[in-house]
């Protein structure tokens, strides 16, 4: 099984499309290293590394050596810092740094220029206004996961973040997203989930802006009720509302040509609600109750 981060439902089968067929070639020519000493007895043969909890609290410098290094996994250690030379990895293109306490990118992040996937979900104290000012000179990132990073707002320079194709936000306390975000011309996937403080009815306008919107994660954010405004993400494909408290769809989403999944499960809603939306609802609409 490839190590592919966080996605789940249709996301799983959507969000690895980015990266699924050029981790399948890296592994098929290439060994998972993990263990750095053994990784450094053939340093040019190394592709794939993986040093996940590992107890590491500063970044092994030797990696930087690696010069053919495309994924790396340093997730669950304690490192505060990266180093001022990381710029050197210019193969990598996904890079896992998920569970650690990196405050800032150095600015020779910028010159990974393959970079595609990158994680920093939990990490503490993200200073995400210097980071997006460093991420916005990537030309290939197309997923960035800041899942858990105790945010309250997004900065303004989350725009420039122009090619975008997944964006993981969930477990912050984001309410309003700026009016910025609708540059995200090629977000597909957003993930908004476990935030109560997330505001809906005065995110449409932003969400709505958004023409290749595919798929909306909005799971256990406590709505008791979905604004008929979401008629407004004509692209979208697959809502996820499931573990909030409705009890009812706005009459609008059938407007939503196409829509083709609802996953409403652990919501409140009354059986015979649930009942006349599997004879209203468009027959091509999948519903998870």
């Amino acid at each position: 099984m490839l190590p592919i981060k966080k996605v789940n439902g249709l996301g799983l089968v959507i969000g690895c499309v980015f990266m699924l067929l050029s981790l399948v070639s890296v592994a098929q020519r290439s060994k998972n290293y993990k263990d750095l000493q053994q990784a450094l007895r053939q340093p040019d043969s190394v592709e794939w590394l993986t040093l996940h909890e590992k107890n590491l609290v500063e970044f092994p410098t030797e990696i930087l050596g690696f010069r053919n290094l495309k994924y790396l996994d340093l997730s669950g250690n304690a490192i505060r810092q990266l180093p001022p030379d990381i710029g050197k990895l210019d193969h990598l293109f996904y890079l896992d740094l998920s569970g650690n306490r990196i405050h800032e990118l150095p600015p020779s992040f910028a010159k990974i220029g393959t970079l595609r996937n990158l994680y920093l979900d939990y990490n503490l104290g993200t200073d995400l206004e210097k980071d997006l000012a460093v991420l916005s000179q990537l030309p290939n990132l197309k997923v960035l996961d800041i899942r858990g990073d105790s945010l309250f707002s997004l900065p303004p320079s989350i725009g420039n973040l122009k090619n975008l194709e997944y964006l993981e936000l969930s477990d912050n306390q984001i309410e309003l997203l700026p009016s910025e975000f609708a540059r995200l011309q090629h977000l597909q996937i957003l993930y908004v989930n476990n935030d109560s403080r997330f505001n809906l009815t005065k995110n449409m306008d932003v969400l709505s802006k958004l023409p290749r919107l595919k798929e909306l994660h909005l799971e256990g954010d406590h709505f008791n009720k979905l604004v008929p405004q979401i008629s407004r993400l004509r692209s979208l494909e697959s809502l996820y509302i499931n573990g909030n408290e409705l009890q009812e769809l706005p009459g609008e989403i059938k407007s939503m040509k196409k829509l083709r999944f609802i996953d409403m499960s652990n919501n409140p809603m009354p059986h015979i609600v649930l009942d006349q939306y599997r004879q209203t609802l468009e027959p091509t609409i999948r519903i998870k109750f």
